[in-house]
């Protein structure tokens, strides 16, 4: 289904003022974004395997993980626990109102597109476009407003939104701090140090084995809401400091860029 004719015609009107207003953006982006840099971890201080199985014990999950060594390690993840869980998603998870972080190329005449979209299952607070590593490439990420099969409208705050067309065969990733997520068979890499025999994780990467569907991720959430609603509200309401930890287990994309721009 295409966009609005109305909806549309605003939307490249916008577009066509992208050199203008993509200037204004990046001044913004410039600002919001400098002050949060990211470090690479040590490879040292690593520990990398796959989940062998997975506990639940209440509001805490236990990760049994098979490490390349063939060594097995118990991992304990709690709300407050660093997480960040990385897979491979489909076209379903690109809707309003979602999330997305894309590379996309410009061309002469001002236009853009994107060949891969990460969507952030939890959303995040970071707005804005950002120079890539030449004048053809433009980080993107905001909130997609209006999409159809051909092209998305995102809004990427300042600057008004900006068109991103999509190319043929794009793919879609998913980016979230869901437990529910975790499965066995997924690849897992830990950051901390090893203290009195025991490796400390001060944080956790677990990258999905298979794709996640958008039906199934959509269906289960609505379960999951609904059996949520049944329960009393002291017991199933996330203390403020647990949903200010699940927060910022968001990572901001364009401290990633900035690093490697200044190595």
């Amino acid at each position: 289904m295409m966009l609005r004719s109305h909806n549309l015609r605003q939307a490249m009107r916008y577009s066509a003022m992208t050199a203008g207003l993509v200037a204004l953006a990046l001044l913004a982006a410039e600002s919001a974004f400098a002050q949060d840099k990211t470090t690479k971890p040590d490879p040292a201080n690593t520990l990398s395997g796959k989940i062998k199985s997975v506990e639940k014990k209440g509001r805490t999950l236990v990760l049994s993980i098979e490490t390349e060594d063939g060594e097995t390690v118990e991992q304990l993840l709690t709300t407050r626990t660093p997480l960040v869980i990385k897979g491979d998603g489909d076209s379903g998870f690109l809707q309003r109102g979602a999330v997305v972080y894309t590379k996309a190329y410009q061309t002469k005449d001002k236009k853009l597109f994107g060949k891969e979209f990460k969507v952030y299952l939890d959303g995040s607070r970071f707005r804005g476009v950002k120079k890539g590593k030449t004048d053809e490439v433009l980080e993107v990420m905001g909130v997609i407003t209006q999409l159809d099969k051909e092209q998305m409208a995102i809004n990427i705050g300042r600057g008004g939104p900006g068109i991103v067309q999509l190319e043929e065969g794009y793919q879609v990733k998913i980016e979230s701090a869901n437990h529910a997520l975790i499965v066995p068979g997924a690849g897992v890499v830990l950051t901390g140090r090893p203290t009195r025999g025991r490796f400390k994780a001060t944080g956790v990467e677990v990258n999905l084995e298979k794709p996640l569907t958008a039906e199934k991720y959509f269906a289960a959430q609505e379960k999951g809401s609904k059996r949520g609603r049944r329960r009393s509200r002291g017991s199933s309401t996330a203390s403020k400091s647990d949903k200010k930890s699940e927060g910022n287990s968001v990572a901001n994309p364009f401290a990633e860029i900035d690093k490697k721009k200044d190595k």
